[in-house]
C-alpha cells in the first residue's frame, strides 16, 4: 500500500522518532510517504516518499522534521473538493494522522466521506486528548517546564521576590498542575478550576511573610485575550502570568516577576518516557494497518497500548477531574 504520516497543529516532543520508527516498519512491506506540513501537505501536494535513512538522524531531536500546521482541510467546500482530488491523485491509501483534537477531527471526515483510510495518534503537549491518559509530548514539556521553575525559583529566594511562571496548555491544566506538584509551588491556576486572584496574593503575601518569597504557577488557558483565531477557532494564548504577576504587586505591595517559557517547553528533545510511548503509538499503528483496523486513534489506558474509534474522542477535552481534581484541591483548595 501507499501510506502517508503527517503531523499537525502544535509541535510536540516525540514526533520525529514517532515518523521514524513508523517509516521503519512499514517500509518493509510499502511505500511511505511523509506529508509536509500536516493536512496543508495534501492541499499543495507536498508529499514525498521517504524512507527511514532519510530520517534517522532526526529521530531523536524535538520538533518534527516534516513540519506541521494548523490547516483545516474541511473548512469550505471549495477547499474539500481541492482536497479530496489531491488525495485521489496521490493514491493514498492509508493516512497515519499525529495530532490533537484538530487533526484527529480531519482525519475522522477523511475517514467518513471515505477519502481515505485513517489512523490516528494522539499528540499534544496539552494532554488534553480525550480517550487516552497520556499524549506524545506531555511528559517532556512538564519536565522542561519544572526546569524553568527550578531555575526562576533560586531568583526568587535570593532577591526575596515573588514569581509567576506561565505555562502552556489551553483549556487543559495538566502541564500547571503536574509543575504545580513537581515543584511545590505555594498556588496553581487552571482552567478547570477558576480562582478569584485576590485569594491567590493573599496566599502568596501569607507565604512571603513566613519564608521571604513565593512562588506560582499559571495555565496560560486562565485567560483569553479574544486575539484572532486559527481555522480550527482556537485563539492566540498568553499573557496572564504577567499580568497576575503586576496585579499581585499591586496588592500586596511586594515585588513580583514572572517568566513565560513558552514554546521553549516543546521544542526540547523527547524524554524517555515520551519516546518509548510514541514507539509503542507506533507500533499499535503499523498493527491497525496490517489488520485492516481503520478509523481508529492508538491511545495508553492503565498501561496498555489501545485502539478506539476516533469519532468516540472528537468534541471533547480530557481536562482535569475525578482524582486530579481532588488532588488539586488538597493542595490548593480554599
Amino acid at each position: 500500500m501507499r501510506i502517508g504520516i503527517l503531523t499537525g497543529g502544535g509541535d510536540a516532543p516525540g514526533l520525529n522518532i514517532a515518523v521514524y520508527t513508523l517509516t521503519k516498519l512499514l517500509e518493509r512491506k510499502h511505500e511511505v510517504y511523509a506529508i509536509f506540513h500536516g493536512w496543508r501537505g495534501i492541499l499543495d501536494k507536498e508529499v514525498r516518499r521517504v524512507t527511514s535513512k532519510d530520517l534517522i538522524d532526526f529521530a531523536f531531536a524535538g520538533g518534527t522534521f516534516i513540519r506541521t500546521s494548523r490547516t483545516n482541510p474541511f473548512k469550505d467546500e471549495a477547499r474539500v473538493e481541492v482536497f479530496a482530488r489531491n488525495l485521489k491523485e496521490l493514491g493514498l491509501d492509508v493516512i497515519v494522522a499525529i495530532g490533537g483534537d484538530d487533526t484527529l477531527s480531519a482525519a475522522a471526515q477523511t475517514q467518513a466521506r471515505g477519502l481515505a483510510n485513517v489512523v490516528g495518534v494522539p499528540k499534544t503537549i496539552d494532554n488534553d486528548v480525550y480517550g487516552t491518559d497520556y499524549t506524545i509530548g506531555f511528559d517532556t514539556a512538564v519536565n522542561e517546564a519544572i526546569k524553568v521553575t527550578e531555575s526562576f525559583k533560586t531568583t526568587l529566594i535570593s532577591h526575596e521576590r515573588i514569581g509567576v511562571v506561565e505555562v502552556m496548555g489551553r483549556e487543559a491544566g495538566w502541564i500547571a498542575l503536574f509543575t504545580g506538584l513537581a515543584t511545590m509551588a505555594d498556588f496553581v491556576l487552571i482552567p478547570e478550576k477558576p480562582v478569584n486572584w485576590d485569594a491567590v496574593a493573599n496566599k502568596t503575601k501569607e507565604v512571603y511573610r513566613d519564608r521571604g518569597w513565593a512562588l506560582v504557577i499559571a495555565s496560560e488557558g486562565i485567560r483569553e485575550y479574544g486575539s484572532p483565531r486559527d481555522e480550527f477557532g482556537h485563539s492566540r494564548l498568553g499573557g496572564v502570568g504577567n499580568e497576575l504577576a503586576q496585579y499581585i504587586e499591586k496588592v500586596t505591595g511586594l515585588e513580583a516577576r514572572a517568566v513565560v517559557p513558552g514554546h521553549i517547553i516543546r521544542g526540547v528533545a523527547p524524554t524517555a518516557f515520551d519516546r518509548v510511548l510514541a514507539i509503542r503509538f507506533v507500533t499499535e499503528v503499523f498493527n491497525a494497518i496490517e489488520c485492516g483496523d481503520f478509523g481508529k486513534m492508538v491511545a495508553y489506558r492503565e498501561g496498555d497500548i489501545i485502539r478506539v474509534p476516533i469519532t468516540e474522542v472528537l468534541g471533547k477535552n480530557r481536562l482535569v477531574d475525578g482524582y486530579w481534581m481532588k488532588l488539586y484541591e488538597t493542595h490548593w483548595g480554599p
